[in-house]
């Protein structure tokens, strides 16, 4: 692949240079270095697994999934700038750099290399020594960290980037790479099944599972939390119901949904205590140094240009006086704004906050969706009433009788709890739902209000710059 093998080796193995204390000029020239040589004792192992976690670019996924979805509209006013245009109508550009994110390629490449990265450090560990009863431990701590973020960064290939906009088994996936490219020059691999795809996703998390110790709580990092909550992703992706459930009840009482009271610190705190003392199961530090990382940033400028709004649509389905989101999520002075990562004014905003990647949120309404989907509908009720009551002031339940109404306002909840977190897109895909825009979000372009499943744009394409170095990469059909 390309982009992935060509510049990947330097970029991983400088994060461990960077830090050792031997002089630049004692080394090998750093690109004929071999790459055995640059993992060779336990802080050489930490430093390179600190890299690959320095390396995911979440912001890239929450850019496709509100520009594609309807969470958002295009920003208004003279302080609007023109970006995410061509995403927002589904006119995609996958190789042009048509905003800071590089379109759909940006994600293609940098969760390629999240995976190659982690792959040539599971390689690489291998042979170093451990010399105490600790080190044995943090090593295969290490092992299981490596594997999981390997199976989450597929995971979310997988739900970018398939044939079909539902889970397929037999069609064409992503490809599925286990190992790093050894001869680059050759490497043109094809797509792999995506059956072929999840099964190698699990079985990465349950190995992984098995090697992180419960007594890791750092949230920056994977937990083993962290793991069972991508068991539930990858269940609620193959709408294995029963394994949503399953895995869903061994987490949500490890890490509870939290309260009304606590929720707004979940998001004017900046950087959270790495611990698992609220319902972030993970997060990925964002600091000075990696502040293009920020997700406020995707929405407006510092100094108060605004790329995106909050969709109308969005809006409207929150009860403004009592949900205690809606004043969380949003600004509305002096215009409508997107708050929940920062937000101009106050003057001198960074959107220095911490990437929420996963939070028992998510878990609770995936469980809910799944008893309903098992017609255990008390269940159901149960699980949104949690969600609804610790959200909405005065909220009394009344139970939904039957599995659509109970899935529409589940998925009515998701849009509501989970916005700007980049899930909107896949929501809809894995029920092959249309993206329906209001007509007030679409700017007077008719063609942007309605995007069916069977319109080949609902597919995001290969990026062409990976099918023109690959003959044997298919690119999805229409493109």
């Amino acid at each position: 692949m390309k982009l992935i093998h060509k510049v990947l080796f330097v970029f991983l193995f400088s994060f461990v240079f960077i830090s050792c204390e031997k002089k630049l000029t004692d080394l090998d020239p750093i690109d004929q270095i071999p790459a055995e040589k640059a993992i060779l004792n336990m802080n050489d192992l930490t430093t390179a697994v600190n890299g690959v976690y320095g390396t995911w670019s979440a912001r890239r996924s929450v850019y496709i999934s509100s520009f594609i979805s309807d969470e958002i509209r295009l920003g208004t006013g003279t302080e609007y700038r023109n970006v995410g245009n061509a995403l927002f109508n589904w006119q995609f550009v996958s190789d042009s750099q048509d905003w800071r994110d590089g379109e759909t390629g940006g994600v293609w490449t940098n969760l390629y290399a999240v995976i190659d990265r982690a792959n040539r450090v599971l390689e690489f560990m291998v042979p170093v020594p451990t010399t105490t009863a600790a080190d044995v431990i943090l090593k295969d701590q290490f092992k299981g960290e490596m594997l999981a973020l390997r199976s989450m960064a597929h995971l979310e290939l997988l739900r970018c980037f398939s044939q079909t906009a539902e889970y397929t088994p037999a069609a064409l996936g992503v490809v599925l790479q286990t190992t790093y490219a050894k001869a680059v020059a050759s490497y043109q691999p094809a797509r792999n099944t995506q059956l072929e795809v999840i099964n190698s996703i699990n079985a990465d998390l349950i190995t992984a599972r098995s090697l992180i110790p419960t007594s890791f709580t750092d949230i920056g990092r994977i937990t083993r939390n962290a793991v069972i909550g991508a068991q539930v992703r990858s269940a609620v992706h193959t709408k294995n119901w029963q394994g949503v459930i399953d895995r869903a009840n061994e987490l949500t009482p490890l890490q509870p949904l939290t309260d009304s009271i606590n929720y707004p610190s979940l998001w004017n705190t900046r950087t959270l205590p790495a611990s698992q003392a609220t319902e972030v199961i993970w997060k990925l530090n964002v600091t000075a140094v990696n502040s293009g990382s920020a997700i406020g940033s995707l929405y407006q400028d510092a100094n108060g240009a605004q790329q995106a709004a909050p969709a109308a649509k969005l809006l409207n389905t929150f009860d403004r006086v009592n949900d205690i989101r809606f004043s969380i999520f949003f600004g509305t002075t002096p215009r409508n704004l997107i708050a929940k990562y920062g937000v101009v004014p106050p003057a001198g905003e960074n959107f220095i906050f911490d990437i929420k990647m996963m939070r028992t949120s998510e878990i609770v309404l995936a469980r809910a969706e799944a008893y309903a989907e098992l017609n255990q509908f008390l269940q159901s009720n149960t699980d949104l009433s949690l969600l609804r009551t610790n959200r909405i002031r005065g909220y009394i339940h009344v139970p939904l009788p039957d599995k659509a109404t109970l899935i529409d306002a589940i998925y009515l909840e998701r849009y509501k709890e989970l916005c700007y977190e980049g899930q909107r897109y896949f929501d809809l895909r894995r029920r092959s739902l249309p993206i329906s825009r209001d007509i007030s979000d679409i700017g007077g372009i008719a063609s942007s209000q309605l995007l069916p499943a069977t319109d080949f744009h609902y597919i995001l394409p290969i990026p062409n710059q990976e099918k023109l170095a690959n003959p044997n990469m298919a690119q999805n059909t229409g493109y």
